[in-house]
């Protein structure tokens, strides 16, 4: 009777045994979806050192100590050490668990308990979610890494606008006090003119306030070289005299700058971008798969005299139904991806929009050179001539003083012109992260996206 009740016992755990792997592996078939073997599809480096942090220029180090580029390059570090922590998941575990207390029983009474276990447990086959796990924590460690670069152009964009500026602004500075020097020279023959009555009160007001016009200029110019001046020195901080002694050596006003997206930081970041909605939708996929780790535990005796339980085996976990969350979830990261499309759209009209605007700007700028620059010889050689013209009588003063002062209208012309062509520059190039061309550090900072 016994050795029939366990053959029967054992052939119903058996067919139990049976129906429950034909239930799983039923379960494991409707829920395998198609998912291609995992393969990164960026190459990273991220676990390079960042060529900023090595880079030994003033300008470079100046810049790198910006409060935001310092948070950036700090943001990339933390990126960077939290990939480890994601890898260790495919690394083995192991813990203790341990309980004591009272055991009771109605009919021996109680005893004291002591239970302690240790359990060991490695994963071996997730259908790739860790490998995409730590893949994702690879690409927002190299983005992080990219976002330093940008930070550190765009500092770099600030930092030229105002050293373009601060130029700009000494040079009109440095014409107007010439030619206002020449203008008080004849200021006494003026009045002599006036005194005598051979030039009117009227023409001698009227050369005072051309004079005034071009006074109230060069004070502008003052306030715009004071105002760069101090936004230099509290971005360079320390290292101002030698960094801008760098910039008036690499400062280079390139013309005719082409623009290029490929291997541009935002093209690349949109990359990285595109690369983590595709994978984050992988594991979206796989989500309801099958995972099996490889477990072992031993554990002590509940009772004197009992011995050790240890099992040692393979562990099963299958997500039957997840309430259609993963479906909506992929539905939404189908959107991110044609988001991700149109913003590479976006940014490719607009490097296109940028690169036209400076060739338009170009071409204006050399039709209107030479227009100036004629203007500059005209009015150079009028003053020679009302030069000559004073000296023998046949000219007034009045009309020379008003020429030195038309010719400083034209040379400060000119120098703003240059300075436009200068401004245009940089703000195209900074459309695709081109600026560092313009001091001649991008293989130093190791920006691949220059000509």
């Amino acid at each position: 009777m016994t050795e029939n009740y366990l053959i029967t016992s054992l052939k119903l755990k058996t067919s139990f045994i049976f129906l429950v792997c034909v239930a799983l592996v039923g379960c494991i078939g409707n829920n395998n979806p198609t998912v291609e073997p995992f393969q990164p599809s960026s190459v990273l480096t991220y676990d390079k050192p960042i060529a900023l942090e090595a880079n030994s220029s003033a300008l470079v180090q100046a810049i790198v100590s910006n409060p935001a580029v310092s948070r950036a390059l700090t943001s990339a570090a933390v990126a960077k050490e939290r990939v480890p922590i994601t890898r260790s998941q495919k690394k083995m575990t192991m813990s203790a668990s341990g309980s004591s207390g009272f055991e009771a029983d109605t009919d021996d009474g109680s005893e004291g308990v002591l239970i302690v276990g240790v359990t060991a447990q490695k994963l071996l086959n997730d259908n790739g979610k860790t490998d995409r796990a730590i893949y994702l924590s690879e690409l927002l460690a190299e983005t992080a890494k990219l976002e330093s670069q940008i930070a550190f152009d765009q500092a770099l964009q600030q930092i030229l606008d105002a050293y373009i500026a601060r130029s700009t602004a000494l040079e009109v500075d440095r014409i107007i006090t010439y030619y206002v020097a020449l203008f008080n020279e004849r200021e006494d023959l003026v009045q002599t003119a006036v005194d005598a009555g051979v030039l009117s009160n009227s023409d001698y007001l009227e050369l005072q306030s051309l004079k005034n016009e071009i006074l109230s200029e060069q004070a502008q110019s003052v306030f715009q070289s004071n105002t760069s001046a101090s936004f230099l020195r509290t971005s360079l901080g320390s290292n101002y005299d030698a960094a801008v002694a760098e910039l008036v050596n690499r400062y280079t006003a390139t013309s005719g700058s082409k623009l290029s997206t490929e291997n541009s930081n935002q093209i690349t970041l949109l990359g990285l971008k595109k690369s983590q909605i595709q994978t984050e939708i992988e594991l979206q996929k796989l989500s309801n798969t099958l995972t099996t780790n490889w477990q072992s535990t031993v554990s002590s005796p509940k009772s004197r005299g009992a011995g050790s339980t240890l099992f040692a085996g393979i562990t099963m976990s299958l997500p039957i139904n997840d309430g259609d969350r993963s479906l909506a979830t992929i539905a939404a990261l189908q959107k991110e991806f044609e988001v991700n499309a149109l913003e590479v759209s976006t940014y490719e009209q607009e490097v296109t929009l940028a690169q036209q605007g400076l060739d338009n700007f170009f071409v204006y700028y050399e039709d209107q050179k030479i227009l100036l620059n004629e203007r500059k010889r005209i009015a150079e050689d009028r003053v020679v001539e009302l030069e000559l013209k004073l000296k023998t009588g046949r000219a007034g003063v009045s009309a020379l003083a008003k020429e030195f002062l038309a010719l400083a209208r034209t040379e400060m012309a000119i120098e703003r012109l240059d300075f436009d062509r200068k401004s245009q520059t940089l703000s195209a190039l900074s459309v695709t992260g081109q600026t560092c061309e313009l001091v001649r550090l991008c293989d130093a900072i190791g920006n691949g996206n220059s000509r």
